[in-house]
């Protein structure tokens, strides 16, 4: 089954002769315009002087609001590239469902990515993939020249790549890992020659009901024994920035995470709130301030995330830790490491404000 592509448009902007460095991807729906081009700001201010080709997918309710990314590759002198998906061929894909993790919410969006391979020119052999809840905070140069070959796809392991519930819900072995979906390296010529889109089609079709994150489990299941591991800085979820400590994942990844921590290269907000709302206690928050402040939206008032349920929870939780019946630690945030000014290494030098 063929992802349908309604419409493709080119901003050619960058009139380098060099070949380009990167090939980035990312995708978006009316919800994430804002996160994604904060993202997109992150990724050019860190990358100054490299050549980034990027292919943002996106849907007809998004289609109207992208003009303010537009300005942003603009400003940077960058070629985006935009691809109107129709949600058609994802009709039967599960969104939305009790079951499933919240907060794609019922966007089909996530599940883009599975057709990258016919979706993007085929003369392009490789891409990174990001996620727009992520800020790019050092060159991905290096990570670019990551050797794929042989390997459908690299990505770094989950925060909860212990939890053998992954492994029971999709049915393999806990040894072959589980890795996060925000930041891959996706080899296009491995997709397109073993025709995996098919394949995604076929076990979304045939285990819908195991799919609780979505797009990640089919990829995940596939690639389970031809993926490359990354190191943990490429995609620092929230819980890699809590004291080790209180870690979720093996102890055979603390240097890994003691150096991302120290060396982040990708900054992952994989919690609730995300770093747009007043009420987000990542310890990163303030570096995404900083890139809104140099975006389209640097004027627009954060809100706070107020669901019900989330003020619910958060208040028996302070009412449990006040009687002393659980540790301060019991309280999420109270578990992050305190972040020293010398790891924010971005240097505000090479920072512009936004000139509209």
């Amino acid at each position: 089954m063929t992802a349908k592509i309604i419409k493709r448009f080119n901003l050619r902007i960058n009139s380098s002769t060099k070949n380009i460095k990167m090939e980035i991807v990312c995708s978006t729906d009316s919800k994430y315009i804002m996160p994604t081009g904060i993202m997109l700001t992150s990724l050019f201010e860190s990358n100054i002087g490299e050549v980034v080709n990027v292919h943002l997918l996106h849907n007809q309710n998004s289609a109207a609001l992208l003009n303010p990314i537009r300005t942003i590759a603009a400003r940077y002198q960058q070629t985006i590239h935009f691809y109107l998906i129709s949600d058609e061929i994802f009709k039967h894909f599960p969104v939305g469902l009790d079951f499933q993790v919240d907060h794609v919410g019922t966007s089909f969006a996530t599940y883009y990515r599975l057709y990258l391979a016919e979706i993007l020119p085929a003369d392009i052999d490789k891409v990174i993939y990001l996620d727009g809840d992520i800020l790019v905070v050092d060159k991905l140069v290096e990570l670019w020249n990551t050797s794929v070959e042989n390997y459908a796809i690299a990505a770094v392991p989950d925060s909860y790549n212990n939890n053998i519930e992954h492994y029971n819900r999709l049915r393999y072995p806990q040894f072959m890992g589980y890795f996060n979906a925000g930041m891959l390296i996706v080899n296009l010529r491995y997709w397109r020659e073993k025709q995996v889109h098919s394949q995604f089609f076929d076990y979304v079709k045939s285990n819908a009901e195991r799919l609780k994150c979505h797009d990640q489990d089919v990829l995940n299941y596939l690639f389970k024994d031809s993926k490359l591991v990354l190191p943990i800085r490429y995609n620092v979820l929230n819980e890699y920035w809590f004291d080790l400590r209180y870690s979720l994942i093996s102890w055979e990844f603390d240097e890994q995470i003691l150096e991302a921590q120290a060396h982040p290269a990708i900054i992952h907000f994989t919690g609730i709130p995300k770093p747009w709302y007043k009420n987000c206690k990542h310890p990163w928050k303030k570096e995404f301030d900083k890139y809104k402040a140099m975006s389209p939206w640097r004027d627009e008032k954060e809100k706070r995330w107020m669901p019900l349920k989330f003020c619910l929870e958060k208040m028996a939780i302070k009412l449990v830790v006040s009687m002393g019946l659980r540790k301060s630690d019991y309280i999420v945030e109270n578990r992050y490491i305190e972040l020293s000014l010398s790891l924010i290494h971005i240097s505000e030098p090479t920072r512009r404000s936004y000139i509209s």
